[in-house]
């Protein structure tokens, strides 16, 4: 599980400069942190934070989807207008990671360290 953990914060570390789809490599990521937590707290919750400051600051791809995403729900399109709050994209990526490693600690707490 080292490795796997160190395999996840390389790449977490690389979805920082990477543009478009280093958002979903990130999700990817916190996927990989999530099955190492249990035995690689220290790797793994670096990998987590890593994500979310990297999504949560470093992701101007969400805010040009969220500007993408806004102004097509602002249009009426066949007689049906769909509502979004603003910023539910941004929420959805950044909770996805919060979740996910809210998920690990309860995890890690429910059935301890591996033997």
């Amino acid at each position: 599980m080292k490795a796997l953990a160190i395999i996840a914060l390389v790449f977490a570390g690389l979805s920082i400069i990477v543009p478009v789809v280093g958002v979903f490599l990130a999700m990817l990521c916190s996927i990989l942190a999530l099955i190492a937590f249990r035995s690689q707290p220290t790797l793994a919750g670096v990998t987590f934070g890593l994500n979310i400051v990297s999504t949560a600051f470093l992701s101007p791809s969400l805010i040009v989807a969220e500007a993408v995403h806004s102004s097509a729900t602002s249009e009426v399109v066949s007689a049906q207008t769909v509502e979004s709050t603003p910023g539910s994209i941004y929420l959805f990526y950044v909770g996805f990671h919060v979740v996910l490693f809210a998920v690990a600690i309860v995890w890690r707490l429910l059935r301890g360290a591996p033997k």
